[in-house]
């Protein structure tokens, strides 16, 4: 069984389509069936960041929505077979909920959770397919999901001392130690703070953030050496980040890159 595997969405075989800069929270791509087997399973790599799949199909109202919070081990999942996949990944200011819930509605609230639901007749979710037929492009789906959003759910950012610490890591704080020297927070309340947004600790989030970088790198870069990757990005050596790549994949750094370079 063939395997897609997710650093930035999802990379469904050679049809993916991707568009990262057309709006804020958000990131899309989309695919289609070509090439695929009746069944195939996606691997969501650990991350803090959540992700929505809506499955459909042409001619009909088949459908089926699925919601992955963040993740804190590589998880996989069956997908059933569709004519098409759109992706949206947001980013890890916030999530959004159903309308009406409360504004302090953080991601750790479907944390390591995977939720999936056909949606029923009369519902937004259903007129949202039932727009993606009429569509021609995939701009024109991206602003239907944005319309959907608007709609039926809320945004609910994260806090405010979130917001502070991850600028701080963004600019360079690579371990817990560094950004409670850089910021009025204590080691153990930044851990506290952390776990209660996102679930997993400050010192697992700044390993994924480190991670997911690195990730980009080797799929913009496949052809360059694991060394070139992991400068200055804070392992301590290619031992450290074979162990890690092999913790977060499933895999190695080189049957990675096989494994994108085949895409």
């Amino acid at each position: 069984m063939k395997h897609m595997i997710q650093p930035f969405g999802i990379d469904m075989y050679n049809k993916v389509l991707t568009d990262t800069k057309s709006s804020k929270h958000m990131s899309f791509y989309e695919a289609d069936k070509s090439g695929m087997p009746d069944n195939f399973t996606i691997s969501f790599i650990p991350s803090y960041t959540t992700e929505w799949i809506i499955c459909y199909n042409d001619g009909n109202d088949k459908s089926e929505f699925i919601c992955a919070g963040s993740q804190n081990k590589l998880t996989e999942l069956s997908l059933n077979v569709f004519d098409h996949y759109f992706g949206v990944r947001f980013d890890n200011t916030g999530c959004y909920f159903n309308k009406g819930c409360n504004a302090k509605t953080y991601p750790v609230n479907i944390t390591d959770n995977v939720f999936r639901y056909e949606p029923v007749p009369d519902s937004y979710e259903l007129q949202l397919v039932k727009d993606f037929h009429k569509s021609l492009t995939f701009k024109d789906r991206i602003t239907l999901f944005k319309t959907f959003v608007t709609d039926c759910k809320t945004f609910c950012p994260v806090s405010e001392s979130i917001k502070e610490l991850n600028n701080l890591i963004y600019s360079g704080a690579g371990t817990v130690a560094e950004l409670s020297a850089e910021s009025e927070y204590s080691v153990r309340h930044i851990s506290r703070l952390y776990n209660k947004v996102y679930g997993i600790g400050a010192k697992d989030f700044i390993k994924m953030y480190r991670f997911q970088n690195v990730l980009a790198e080797i799929i913009t870069n496949p052809d360059r050496d694991n060394s070139f990757f992991i400068e200055g990005t804070g392992y301590s050596d290619q031992a450290h980040f074979q162990r890690e790549f092999k913790a977060f994949t499933g895999t190695t750094p080189k049957q990675y890159i096989k494994l994108i370079k085949n895409f």
